[in-house]
């Protein structure tokens, strides 16, 4: 009832201050916050004179009843060519081919005349306070603003306070301290993620180069044919791919263009089970040799999904990769 009462209030001061009808409404389960579709946003400022003129009612004390007329015979809707104060009371919410029975008008003393079935509280006084938070969505044509009043507004004050107080003894400060505090913590985990991003960077660009002196050298030996490699690590990182791609680049940046290679990276967790991820990618010079080699390890390894073009593929294995397993046996595929 609370809540149902708050919407005829917040719809008829909004409608009368700023010209701006409720279009649809919607009194949500418990705990949500109800709301109200509007033709257009409304501005900071908007938002703070309507709170501030509904919590004025509320405090006021205004009374709500309730007035029931009957409809007699030829009569529909409640539109009988009457003056009325305002669009609200012309018949929002009755249908226009209603007729007989009665007419059920809900009114706020002085601020509202609305027709409506529902039910409701005997005062303005028992809402307590109202919030009335920012637009959070929106669609093409309407704008949602949600509100908050009586128990649920209580509710979400104890909720809220609740989470303050269990984030600020997660910070080690005050509550007052708590957004200040947040925004060192956010700020310091963009440094760092920063730092990571670079010597990952590095990293890729060192293993990259590696590799590459380490087909140098095996040419350098007298290896014949094409040089093939498996290389089989562990990285829990959400960009283990990122990386990957990484190391190809560094080692396609070192490689002699007349250099002949087939190169397998994986990467995998370092805690594995039945469905852990492993990335896969494969990189050659010779596109034909890289899609049968695909094909091999696909064949091979069932949970291996992927997919490539030219000479790059790449994909995710399903299960548990080991270099000494796993990985020796998809190497006696490259060559």
């Amino acid at each position: 009832m609370s809540l149902h009462t708050a919407q005829h209030l917040l719809s008829s001061v909004i409608d009368t201050a700023l010209k701006a009808p409720t279009l649809t409404w919607s009194l949500t389960p418990w705990p949500s916050p109800a709301y109200i579709d509007l033709p257009r946003p409304l501005t900071v400022a908007e938002i703070s004179q309507v709170q501030d003129q509904v919590n004025s009612h509320v405090f006021e004390g205004r009374r709500v009843h309730v007035e029931v007329d009957e409809l007699r015979n030829g009569q529909v809707g409640i539109d009988l060519g009457q003056p009325v104060a305002s669009s609200r009371e012309l018949g929002r919410g009755l249908p226009t081919d209603y007729s007989g029975g009665v007419h059920r008008m809900v009114i706020i003393d002085g601020i509202d005349r609305t027709p409506c079935c529902g039910t409701h509280l005997p005062t303005l006084s028992t809402l307590q306070l109202f919030l009335f938070p920012s637009p959070t969505s929106s669609s093409a044509t309407s704008f949602r603003h949600y509100f908050l009043a009586g128990p649920r507004l209580l509710n979400h004050f104890g909720s809220v306070q609740a989470l303050l107080t269990r984030t600020a003894g997660v910070l080690s400060c005050g509550a007052p301290e708590t957004p200040e505090r947040v925004m060192l913590v956010v700020e310091e985990s963009k440094r760092r993620e920063k730092r990571v991003e670079d010597l990952e960077r590095e990293l890729a660009g060192t293993l990259g180069r590696q590799l590459a002196e380490e087909m140098a050298q095996w040419r350098a030996a007298d290896g014949e044919g094409a040089w093939a490699r498996c290389l089989s690590r562990t990285d829990d990182s959400q960009t283990a791919r990122a990386f990957l791609q990484t190391v190809t680049l560094a080692f396609a940046a070192h490689v002699p263009e007349q250099a002949q290679f087939t190169l397998l990276l994986v990467s995998s967790p370092s805690s594995q089970t039945s469905s852990s991820t492993s990335v896969v990618m494969l990189l050659g010079t010779e596109e034909n040799h890289i899609k049968t080699v695909s094909d091999e390890l696909k064949k091979q390894f069932r949970t291996l999904k992927g997919g490539g073009k030219g000479s790059r593929w790449s994909g995710k294995f399903v299960g548990v990769w080991l270099a000494d397993r796993e990985g020796k046996t998809a190497s006696a595929l490259l060559s």
